[in-house]
C-alpha cells in the first residue's frame, strides 16, 4: 500500500493531529463568524480614517487573505504590519487590529501598546494570554478565540479562525461587506475540496497526494494574483512549517517584471525548481493573458510546473478553496518527508535565543 494511503502511516508521523486541523477548517470558518459577530462593537468604531491589521506567522496570515480578497472594496486606507511598529500616522481615528493566536507575540503585544498610546481605536484577537487580558484592562472589544476545531493547536491551522474571525468583525463596524450565506458557501467549496482529497481516496484518484509527490524533492514556487495572494501565501508558510520544505511565491503582474530573467541561472534550475500556478475564471483578463504567458516563458526556460484551477463562484470561496487544497497537500509531502507537520524546533529555537 502506498503510504499516503495508510491512515496508520499518516497518523505515526502526524501525532498531534495537524490532519485533524485541516478537515475541521470549514468547521472554523462557521464556529469564528458565529463566535465573533457575537462580540459588541462600540458605535464610534465605525467613525474612522483608516485601518491597521497586526499579527505574526500564522496569525498573520488572515490579513494577508483579507487584504487581498477585499483589498478593492475596503473603503478606508488599509495597512498590514508584520512587525514592532505601528505607522506613525495612527491616531484615535485609526482602527488597529492586533492578532496573536497564543495572546504572547512581543511584536504584537509590541503594537498593541503603541495603539493605545496613540489613543486609537483597536480590537484583540487571540486565544487568550497578555493580548486580551491588556484588551480586558483598557476595556476595549476582543474576540477571544475558542479553537474547539483546531484539535493540533497549531497558528498556522487556525486559519479560518484568523481569517473569518476578522471579517466578522470588520463587516460588523461596516468596513466590508459580508453574510453569513457568504462564509457558508466557503466552508462548503472547503468541505468538497476534503471529500476529494482525504486519506480514504487512493493515489491513483487523490490530486493533493499526486500533487504532493511532485513537490517532493522540489524547491516550490507558487504564483497567484488578486484575490488568490493571501492564499498562496499562507500555503508557502504551512509548507515551510508542516513540511519543513523551502519555497516561496510570487505575484502576477509584479513578477512579470523582474522573476522571468530569473529563471535562466543557475543552470540546475530545471532540476530542482516545480512551479505551481493558482488559476481562477474570477481574474481579470489582463491578468489572465499574463499567466498564459508567464507559463510559456517558464515552459521554455525547461521549468517543471501545474496548474490548481479553483472552481468556486466568489473570492472568498475561491481564496478558502485554495487554502484547504494547500493544506491537506502539504500534510501529504510531510508525511513523504517523513516530517511530524506539528513541530517547528528551529522556530522554537530561535525564541529562545531571543530570551537569552
Amino acid at each position: 500500500m502506498d503510504k499516503l494511503d495508510s491512515i496508520e502511516e499518516i497518523r505515526k508521523i502526524d501525532v498531534q493531529n495537524v490532519l485533524g486541523s485541516i478537515e475541521a477548517l470549514a468547521k472554523q470558518c462557521l464556529h469564528a463568524w458565529d463566535e465573533a459577530s457575537a462580540v459588541t462593537i462600540p458605535p464610534a468604531y465605525s467613525e474612522i480614517d483608516n485601518i491597521v491589521m497586526t499579527g505574526m506567522g500564522g496569525t498573520g496570515l488572515g490579513a494577508r487573505v483579507i487584504q487581498s480578497v477585499y483589498g478593492n472594496e475596503i473603503r478606508y486606507p488599509f495597512t498590514r504590519i508584520n512587525g514592532y511598529d505601528i505607522p506613525a500616522f495612527v491616531n484615535e481615528k485609526s482602527l488597529v487590529i492586533c492578532a496573536s493566536y497564543s495572546g504572547t507575540t512581543e511584536e504584537t503585544l509590541s503594537n498593541a501598546n503603541q495603539a493605545i498610546k496613540a489613543r486609537a481605536k483597536w480590537i484583540a484577537i487571540g486565544t487568550g494570554g497578555p493580548l486580551i487580558d491588556l484588551a480586558k484592562r483598557e476595556r476595549v472589544p476582543y474576540y477571544q478565540v475558542l479553537p474547539t476545531h483546531n484539535p493540533s493547536n497549531q497558528p498556522r491551522m487556525a486559519i479560518g479562525y484568523n481569517v473569518v474571525g476578522v471579517l466578522a468583525l470588520a463587516a460588523k463596524i461596516g468596513v466590508i461587506q459580508l453574510s453569513q450565506a457568504e462564509i457558508e458557501t466557503a466552508a462548503k467549496a472547503m468541505t468538497e475540496v476534503w471529500v476529494k482529497t482525504n486519506p480514504t481516496v487512493a493515489v491513483p484518484h487523490n490530486p493533493a497526494k499526486k500533487l504532493a509527490k511532485q513537490m517532493l524533492g522540489r524547491i516550490i514556487v507558487y504564483i497567484s494574483a488578486e484575490h488568490l495572494v493571501g492564499s498562496t501565501h499562507t500555503i508557502n508558510n504551512q509548507l515551510n512549517e508542516n513540511a519543513k520544505a523551502f519555497s516561496t511565491d510570487f505575484q502576477i503582474p509584479e513578477l512579470n517584471h523582474h522573476l522571468l530573467e530569473g529563471l535562466k541561472h543557475p543552470s540546475t534550475n530545471p532540476e530542482h525548481l516545480f512551479v505551481i500556478f493558482a488559476e481562477s475564471s474570477l481574474y481579470s483578463e489582463k491578468i489572465k493573458l499574463r499567466f498564459a504567458i508567464t507559463k510559456e516563458i517558464t515552459m521554455k526556460n525547461k521549468i517543471a510546473s501545474i496548474e490548481i484551477s479553483l472552481h468556486s463562484e466568489t473570492k472568498l470561496s475561491q481564496a478558502f478553496e485554495l487554502i484547504q487544497f494547500g493544506a491537506v497537500t502539504n500534510l501529504y509531502l510531510s508525511i513523504l518527508y517523513d516530517q511530524n507537520p506539528a513541530p517547528i524546533p528551529w522556530v522554537d529555537y530561535f525564541k529562545e535565543k531571543l530570551k537569552n
